[in-house]
């Protein structure tokens, strides 16, 4: 008897593990971030949790690297991503609810003591170094621009090395949004004035983030997360 009380508790977590949606992220300041207590945080992060709370959903959340929070994403049940950009590229490839987040934009920052570079449009920009995170949507924009890897676009799967490289002189250019910018230069000891706006990616800006389930994850639970982010955001404003 005692046996099998035991196999039944055991099936009945492993049910309740499987049903428990699997929420990944990425390292992207002020958005979603760990902080120095090692938890996640940040405006999105908040937000989630705000959003799945009035759903009613159980969960787990863990940031990973861009490309395996997408690759998860995209291959495993009951599994969920955010802030991810709503792209034609990636429409098909998740159920999508949205909008997380307002358009936010983007700028090609460099060091203000680089006065030797001065464009005047992304074209301008091929004949120099940027780094960017490998697999985002400014990868898949730039290269569609005519940018290719190793010879004017440094990747990366760890978004503070970006402005590491920035300051060690190792590239000309990193794209990010003003709050990232300045996040990531006080994260590293370095004032944000140290950097100089160059000119804005306007193609990227008008893009929404958003949270992206897998296509193996259950549709009312979708709608249900939808209809919770709804009521979020028009309590809030935002849209």
């Amino acid at each position: 008897m005692r046996l099998l009380f035991c196999l039944i508790l055991l099936l009945s977590f492993k049910v309740f593990a499987a049903n428990k949606l699997q929420v990944v992220t990425e390292e992207w300041l002020p958005y979603n971030y760990t902080n120095s207590e090692g938890q996640l945080v940040g405006r999105s992060t908040a937000k989630v949790r705000a959003v799945l709370a009035d759903a009613g959903v159980d969960y787990t959340l863990n940031s990973y690297p861009w490309l395996r929070s997408m690759h998860l994403a995209k291959t495993q049940a009951n599994t969920m991503i955010y802030s991810i950009y709503r792209t034609p590229e990636r429409e098909n490839l998740f159920q999508w609810v949205c909008p997380l987040m307002a358009p936010v934009k983007e700028y090609l920052f460099t060091l203000r003591t680089r006065n030797d570079i001065q464009i005047d449009s992304l074209e301008d920009a091929k004949h120099y170094l940027i780094s960017i995170v490998r697999g985002s949507v400014s990868e898949g924009y730039l290269t569609n621009a005519g940018f290719k890897p190793g010879e004017n676009l440094d990747l990366t799967s760890d978004p503070s090395s970006s402005p590491r490289k920035l300051i060690a002189g190792r590239v000309d250019f990193i794209l990010q949004t003003e709050y990232t910018a300045s996040e990531r230069m006080k994260e590293l000891g370095y004032d944000y004035s140290m950097l100089r706006k160059v000119i804005e990616v306007k193609e990227i800006d008008n893009r929404r983030a958003c949270m992206a389930f897998s296509l193996k994850t259950d549709k009312e639970l979708v709608q249900k997360v939808q209809q919770a982010l709804d009521k979020y955001n028009k309590k809030h404003g935002e849209s």
